[in-house]
């Protein structure tokens, strides 16, 4: 292992784990700021910067043995460079290395700027793999590092870390490989020893060094898997936790069978669906029980989670208390309130609009009294002027942010009340464990009967006519259409632009009336565009993702989606369903040009799948439920070596754990937990500030 020793001075024997690498030697202002940009602030923080990979370097092969479709590592000397061009424009960089045995070919493209590096003379290891062109050994890209003719190589499997700004690869590496046997052996292992034999897991500041400096790929297996199990240990000990001391006092037991959800049930113009029916039964015995219920309700765009949120409701009001919906948007939050007062009307149960800017003073009065009602906002819910008199059931739409903050908010009030959170955007029910993990999860299976099917139709971009000739066909009919503009740079503000651009040119098509509404525009001026576009005063809305969840419009039978290969797969899949909502054939078209293989691997799934939970899964297996999740959505800090998807059974085995742990010492009081307990109180200390923790 290539530790340095020059960080063992007695000017840096008082520094510990918490203190700032600003106080290290060759860390001034300038590696700071990059350093906090890839979370760094600590000692301990940058132990934790784990590599992504480790190049395998284990040992030098002279050219003359170099073996085609092999990786290996070459030492040599360059003795010829070339900047090159091809027909197309495109400019490379050819360098020849020899050293004394042959010649090996490096190919470089826009890389003009490596010629001031790579001059004839210079001494360089490269990595990479060999492939051979026209007789001749080559490598493309490979990993490369400058020598001195006299130096030797760092040889090993020899960690790759993140970069940010200026940062170096080589000085990361130097810097590591001081520190890190420096304070390894300074972290405390929390894993009481039982734990660690029944697992057959390594102790933790072993994991730690070997995880940047393995002497081999078995060493760096070892010491992953130890630091896997840690961070599913954590997240689980913290969810239960939460979940167990949190509801200090029990929720109110429902009257399901109350009068007036007998009566809306009985008033329907249709039947449950035994999908919607099994949901329902689950979330009907959770409302009968004086424990918060806690329930994550799944099912596809259209499956009719809201049917199921209104019983829930209306469980709450005939029972004398109040239920509030929130909404991850003002403008999705107006249509449900649009939606329900409707439903409601006849059965006298009032329902309020609450929004960040409605100031309304009389139904702040009304929420703080008691009255039995339904409130509907986004979290403009949870501030502190809102009041709930006698909250009974919170349900949370389209939104997979809300976390255990949000509870904590709510029990920081003195609310317990029962929780339904409600996703259109299905996640495997295995890894359901890992967003919300303390949630139980109901699944609604199939549609309700009348959906339409969506033809979904992928077309290269210089094909679009056609997707605007079945449009211009739709508007024919009296029908209507969404055309969503693609992703740019600059946000949604950039987004805005290019939709006022993309409205500006249809608006040039005689008959045609164009609604055009992006995230940019006040909630008053969107409201207007949606309830004109609502009763068919537009023909053709044209919108960014603003438009994602939650439109409801049976007339529409026709979405286009520009660039449709720079959204992600469940973006698709939502904008996808925002038609099909009617008796009509429905069509959804795909303009995308694939660029990568990524993005041509959604587009096919797009075509041949509407089922949500199936494209979640194939989401995972395309990014990675790092990026498909976010790993911070649970308000439990993330992941940064586990991997949900690849690691499912290291997730199963630390919950089983988690659970034995809690079983035997609720409040992680014992002495040989105390480590543990430490551990979780400081995760929901990250994850809830100002929360008191029980």
């Amino acid at each position: 292992m290539p530790f340095r020793n020059s960080l063992d001075g007695d000017r840096l024997a008082t520094l510990g784990l918490g203190d700032s690498v600003a106080r290290l030697p060759g860390v001034g202002p300038k590696r700071v700021a990059d350093f906090r940009r890839l979370g760094v602030e600590t000692i301990e923080d940058l132990m934790m910067l784990w590599p992504r990979r480790h190049l395998d370097r284990t040992s030098l092969t002279p050219i003359y043995q170099l073996q085609v479709g092999t990786s290996q590592t070459v030492r040599g000397q360059v003795v010829q460079v070339h900047d090159r061009s091809r027909t197309s424009g495109q400019s490379y960089l050819t360098v020849r290395l020899s050293d004394g045995t042959g010649f090996l070919d490096l190919t470089f493209f826009h890389a003009a700027w490596l010629k001031r590096q790579l001059q004839t003379g210079t001494h360089l290891l490269v990595s990479g793999r060999v492939d051979q062109f026209r007789g001749r050994l080559t490598m493309t890209h490979p990993e490369y590092e400058l020598l001195q003719a006299d130096q030797q190589p760092r040889l090993g499997l020899i960690p790759v870390y993140p970069l940010a700004g200026d940062l170096k690869q080589r000085f990361v590496q130097d810097l590591q490989a001081r520190v890190v046997p420096r304070w390894a052996p300074q972290t405390v292992d929390p894993l009481p020893p039982g734990i660690r034999q029944k697992e057959s897991l390594e102790d933790r500041a072993w994991a730690i060094v070997h995880q940047h400096w393995p002497s081999s790929w078995e060493e760096r297996e070892a010491s992953r898997r130890r630091l896997v199990f840690d961070e599913f240990l954590r997240m689980s000990l913290a969810v239960l936790w939460l979940h167990q001391t949190d509801p200090q006092v029990g929720a109110v037991a429902l009257t399901v069978d109350n009068p007036l959800l007998t009566r809306f049930l009985g008033e329907l113009p249709f039947v449950l669906t035994p999908g919607q029916e099994a949901a329902w039964n689950e979330i009907r015995a959770d409302l009968m029980r004086s424990v918060p219920m806690a329930r994550l309700l799944q099912g596809d765009v259209g499956s009719g989670k809201t049917i199921l949120a209104a019983l829930a409701m209306l469980a709450a009001i005939g029972s004398g208390l109040q239920a509030a919906l929130m909404a991850p948007t003002e403008l999705l939050a107006e249509q449900h309130y649009l939606l329900f007062e409707q439903h409601f009307a006849a059965l006298g149960v009032r329902v309020i609009l609450v929004s960040g800017r409605s100031k309304r003073t009389e139904e702040r009065e009304m929420l703080q009294s008691g009255l039995p009602l339904v409130a509907i906002g986004t979290q403009a819910l949870l501030s502190d002027d809102v009041d709930f008199g006698r909250l009974g059931l919170v349900v949370v739409d389209e939104q997979h942010r809300f976390g255990v903050r949000q509870r904590a908010q709510l029990g920081d009030k003195g609310l317990y009340p029962h929780m339904l959170v409600m996703t259109a955007t299905p996640i495997p029910r295995t890894l359901a464990l890992t967003v919300y993990g303390d949630l139980q999860v109901s699944q609604i299976e199939g549609l309700p009967p009348g959906r339409q099917p969506i033809a979904t139709v992928h077309l290269a971009m210089k094909d679009r006519r056609q997707a605007y000739l079945k449009v211009m066909e739709a508007v024919r009919q009296g029908r209507q259409a969404y055309v969503i503009c693609p992703l740019v740079e600059g946000g949604e503000e950039g987004q805005g632009k290019a939709a006022t651009l993309l409205a500006d040119g249809m608006k040039q098509i005689p008959g045609w009336r164009i609604g055009l509404i992006h995230g940019k525009m006040s909630a008053m001026e969107k409201s207007r565009v949606m309830d004109e576009f609502r009763r068919g005063a537009i023909d053709v809305l044209v919108g960014t993702t603003i438009l994602e969840v939650g439109v409801d419009v049976p007339n529409a039978t026709v979405i286009v989606i520009e660039e449709a290969d720079r959204f992600g797969l469940a973006q698709l899949h939502q904008l996808r369903g925002r038609v099909g909502r009617g008796s009509y054939p429905s069509i959804c078209f795909l303009l995308a040009d694939a660029t990568t293989a990524q993005s041509e691997e959604r587009i096919q799934a797009m075509v041949e799948s509407q089922n949500g939970l199936e494209l979640a899964e194939r989401d995972l297996q395309i990014r990675g439920p790092g990026e498909v999740l976010g790993m911070r959505q649970h308000g439990v800090a993330g992941f940064q070596l586990a991997n949900p998807l690849k690691d499912l059974a290291w997730l199963e085995r630390a919950r089983q754990t988690a659970r034995q742990i809690l079983a035997a010492d609720r409040t992680l009081a014992q002495e040989e937990n105390q480590g543990l307990r430490q551990w979780v109180v400081e995760a929901l200390r990250e994850a809830l500030p100002g929360h008191v923790l029980h």
